[in-house]
């Protein structure tokens, strides 16, 4: 037989080693996580370079960055979930012997007073529980608030709002190499208003309006919020897709007189106070209706407005479109997109909601 209070001290020894253990794992992940961090870094700041380049056409350039981005974000899947049951063994492990100990020393009859002997250990409990928490975040930081502030997701270099937010850039600039198209086309027995992108920004609040000479065909709203599928093989995330097809509503194309429309697109990202304008030429054609030369981009400094949650604010509109300023009544940011083509009058009734979902084309 072993002597009790040898194997007391052995047990003391294995679970202080296996502590030491786990600091060491806890120093590993620590700087893997710093280099990753500075990879991290310097691709963001490559993706903002890019960004600030206003006459080249740089879409195919940040599309690979931000594919790199995320190879430097993700640990491979393996590696990641043999360092978290090795955590989580060596945590059981401790926890086992720490509780073998008290079972094997108590001596009854039980106390109340024993009670004050647990909280050094429920201390020491909660910390090493939160200790694997931080370790955990900090190998898989997908979907969790912890380091998000450090390490922006992937998904965050295709937001507007984020990247004129968090990094200061130009929204204008940004949606440049966007290069958004608006087309109608004909879907079934119906017309479709579709917003294309080159490259899937998104992340803003936006309004639409069709006209053909000063009579409103069209108008759309909402707020756009990109959900991809993850890779049906590898099952990591999609940050970004490319000639995406975004459908805003439905027109009665046979109802248009002329052969010429024009439309106006409104983009409101958070944290900006002026909203960024396009406006498009359509023509008609056998099965729809596509753009004639390139858009006219600029920054509407009649209209001001303001994000707060999802409450849209106008704060003023100096120019004389009627119709924006009944719509704006509606606007709310529920990542629902709106549109409506019976204007008078203006009932809340006819604001449909469109359920076709966005499309890789």
């Amino acid at each position: 037989m072993f002597d009790f209070q040898s194997y007391i001290r052995v047990l003391l020894s294995v679970s202080s080693g296996l502590l030491t253990l786990l600091g060491s794992v806890g120093i590993f992940v620590s700087l893997t996580v710093q280099r990753r961090i500075e990879r991290l870094q310097d691709t963001l700041e490559q993706f903002m370079d890019l960004s600030y380049h206003n006459s080249a056409n740089l879409t195919g350039q940040m599309f690979r960055l931000i594919e790199k981005y995320q190879m430097h974000y993700l640990l491979p899947d393996s590696p990641s979930r043999k360092i978290l049951y090795y955590i989580n063994l060596t945590i059981f492990v401790v926890v086992f012997v720490w509780f073998s100990l008290l079972i094997i020393d108590f001596e009854p009859p039980w106390k109340w007073e024993a009670l004050l002997y647990l909280i050094p250990i429920s201390t020491g409990l909660s910390i090493l529980f939160f200790y694997r928490y931080l370790l955990k975040n900090a190998i898989n930081p997908i979907d969790n608030s912890l380091f998000t502030p450090l390490i922006p997701p992937p998904t965050k270099l295709r937001s507007v709002s984020f990247l004129s937010k968090y990094v200061n850039v130009s929204v204008k600039t940004i949606l440049k190499h966007a290069r958004l198209r608006l087309v109608v086309k004909k879907r079934d027995n119906a017309t479709l208003v579709v917003l294309k992108e080159e490259l899937s920004f998104d992340d803003y609040f936006y309004y639409i309006e069709l006209k053909n000479d000063k009579k409103a065909l069209f108008a759309g709203f909402g707020e756009l919020r990109l959900i991809f599928p993850n890779e049906p093989i590898t099952g990591k995330p999609v940050p970004v897709l490319r000639n995406i097809n975004i459908p805003l509503g439905f027109l009665a194309l046979e109802e248009i007189e002329g052969e010429k429309i024009e439309a106006k697109l409104l983009i409101f990202p958070r944290g900006e106070k002026h909203p960024v304008e396009y406006l498009f030429n359509l023509r008609k054609q056998t099965d729809g209706m596509t753009m004639v030369g390139e858009p006219e981009i600029s920054i509407n400094y009649m209209i001001l407005y303001h994000i707060n949650g999802s409450v849209f604010e106008l704060l003023e509109n100096n120019t004389d479109e009627k119709l924006f300023d009944t719509m704006a009544k509606y606007f709310v940011l529920d990542r629902k997109r709106r549109w409506i083509s019976q204007f008078d009058p203006v009932y809340e009734n006819n604001i449909q909601e469109c359920l076709v979902d966005p499309y890789v084309d």
